[in-house]
């Protein structure tokens, strides 16, 4: 690796654009009128998304890497992205091509593993930041330890979730991009440090966005466990199915109701 370049790599034009890739993908025919949602919902839990066209009425876009869905209760302003694969490079670059269409808030809703005693499986997380212990987000911001979601968005997310009576945490999460290479001396060193949860995306995509000016968070349903000496698994996905399912309502209300 060259590291002068690499060091100076922020200041420097890329090669390949996400704008270039959505003019590409028009010439061929994809996109088709569709105009981009002001606000997504990056849905990582693929249950929900198996029978997503059947519960929601939306309009299904082609061209993406992934199932993009604009919901039509709120007129396409909000959308639903599933099935893009899962990691920070993954999510970031749908994120990429989303904001270089015109989107400008983006919104994790996924499963996370919890890293705190107190946080049972159904728990959940609104993340204010994440712990940059993956590579991607080293490519839009320099190193630092970790990187901040959108304070606009993440308090809007508290609102809508006080008022559907969805209880919730506030707090960081660990992004690593190896999830069968964490270690019970980083568990304890994040637990220690009040970190809430551990997930692969967060961090890589609260980076592009501060980049490129849009709004980004997370919301993560606490699943399996770290926080004791063992990994426990979730003793019932069905319940966990059923949060997921009613905390996207609540998301996409709320995204809904943004004043662009």
């Amino acid at each position: 690796m060259n590291f002068p370049i690499f060091r100076e790599k922020y200041k420097l034009p890329a090669l390949l654009t996400a704008e270039q890739m959505i003019e590409f993908r028009r010439r061929q025919g994809k996109l088709e009128n569709f105009s981009a949602p002001r606000s997504v919902v990056l849905c990582l839990y693929n249950g929900v998304m198996k029978r997503f066209a059947w519960k929601y009425a939306s309009h299904r876009v082609n061209g993406f890497l992934g199932d993009v869905y604009l919901l039509r209760q709120t007129h396409d302003r909000v959308g639903v992205l599933g099935n893009f694969g899962i990691g920070a490079p993954a999510i970031t670059s749908i994120a990429e091509e989303m904001m270089a269409w015109g989107t400008k808030r983006l919104l994790i809703l996924s499963l996370a593993g919890g890293l705190q005693p107190d946080l049972e499986p159904g728990s959940m997380v609104v993340c204010d930041r994440a712990i940059r212990d993956e590579g991607t987000s080293y490519h839009y911001l320099p190193p630092q330890k970790d990187v901040s979601a959108s304070t606009k968005l993440v308090d809007a997310m508290a609102q809508a979730l006080n008022k559907d009576n969805l209880a919730f945490t506030t707090g960081a999460t660990w992004s690593t991009d190896a999830p069968y290479r964490e270690t019970r001396e980083e568990a304890k060193q994040f637990q220690g440090e009040g970190v809430q949860a551990v997930d692969m995306e967060s961090a890589g995509l609260f980076a592009a966005a501060q980049v490129r000016g849009a709004e980004a968070a997370s919301v993560l349903i606490i699943g399996d466990s770290l926080a004791k000496p063992r990994w426990s698994a979730p003793p019932d996905m069905r319940a966990l199915h059923l949060k997921i399912e009613k905390v996207l309502d609540t998301l996409i209300n709320v995204l809904d109701s943004f004043d662009d």
